[in-house]
């Protein structure tokens, strides 16, 4: 039997050089052929595919440094936030104690919300006087402390950094304006209470009114009449005699009508004068407080029995007495 010789197929690749070379032809298998041009095909696969995965990360990591420095900002922003926030609160807790401590000085409880005392209650007054203490125009609401830290904006809300930052430069702007109105109302009512402290308003002694102020019968001559400039209030002998106000003694010693007397300079336009005492208590240039023992009852002087003379003056003029005491 005859054998047939197997067929293989083959490429012949010739190469010529130029007109005066050799030619030089070389055979290749088909094979071979495919060998090459699927390794072409996976090299050209894998490459787009590198170059593909490559620009992508390239893409990835900027986009991811864009958000990393991003993030570092806004780390910043938000220490820079939480340190004003607790400026705020610290500040909130200022002026908190400084309402406190203004209703403290004119005798007002706590009020259950977080209002500073206002200064348009013309007629507030203290517990113990029926007199007013703070007067004026404006009112202060504080901001709650919730508020400075989370708030609902009006309309769409808006929870931005740079909102929240405008947000709380309003109410450090709000919370710098109550406290320096809160220092000013505090002195204004410093100097109120010091006024109200010097007014001669305490009655000086414990007794029974037996005289008034302006026109009466002569005590020593019942058929005519006198001016009588003070209040005469009788007690018992050697009874103590206190100072209707704080002020300084401007006069101790004897005065021919009104015997041993005691002058007291209230300040604010206002002098007491305590007469017919049997001993004095104080001494010329001494500051006396309110209801301080500065003699004793007694009837020096032009007097029918033991009694205190005590008279008010109001800027060089006496005043009745009753018009300022309590």
């Amino acid at each position: 039997m005859e054998r047939k010789e197997k067929k293989t197929e083959k490429f012949t690749v010739m190469i010529i050089p130029d007109a005066h070379a050799d030619v030089k032809s070389f055979n290749c298998p088909r094979w071979l052929l495919y060998v090459i041009a699927g390794s072409l095909v996976i090299s050209l696969t894998v490459f787009s595919y590198l170059a593909f995965t490559y620009g992508a990360y390239k893409i990835t990591k900027a986009e991811n440094d864009r958000l990393k420095e991003i993030n570092n900002i806004q780390a910043v922003e938000l220490a820079e936030l939480e340190k004003d926030t607790r400026q705020a609160l610290k500040k909130l807790e200022d002026i908190s104690q400084m309402d406190t401590k203004i209703r403290e000085m004119v005798g007002l409880q706590e009020k259950a919300d977080n209002s500073v005392v206002s200064r348009s209650q013309g007629g507030v007054g203290l517990s113990s006087r029926n007199i007013s203490i703070l007067s004026g125009t404006s009112s202060f609401e504080l901001p709650r402390e919730e508020s400075i830290i989370m708030w609902q904006a009006t309309g769409e809300e808006d929870n931005s950094i740079t909102a929240i930052r405008n947000r709380l430069e309003e109410i450090n702007y709000l919370l710098d304006k109550q406290e320096v109105a809160l220092e000013e109302l505090e002195s204004d009512v410093i100097k109120r209470l010091d006024y109200l402290e010097a007014i001669p308003n305490e009655w000086p002694v414990k007794g029974k009114l037996t005289s008034r102020f302006g026109w009466r019968k002569n005590p020593f001559n019942s058929r005519t009449m006198e001016y009588h400039e003070g209040l005469d209030i009788a007690a018992p002998y050697g009874t103590a005699v206190k100072a209707a106000g704080e002020g300084k003694v401007t006069f101790t010693g004897w005065k021919p009508v009104y015997g041993y007397t005691v002058v007291i300079d209230h300040g604010y336009g206002y002098i007491s004068q305590y007469a017919h005492n049997s001993k004095i208590s104080v001494k010329k240039g001494q500051v006396v407080t309110t209801g301080q023992v500065i003699a004793r009852v007694g009837s020096t002087g032009r007097s029918t029995g033991p009694h205190v003379d005590f008279r008010i003056s109001y800027k060089g003029k006496w005043i009745d007495p009753l018009t300022v005491l309590k």
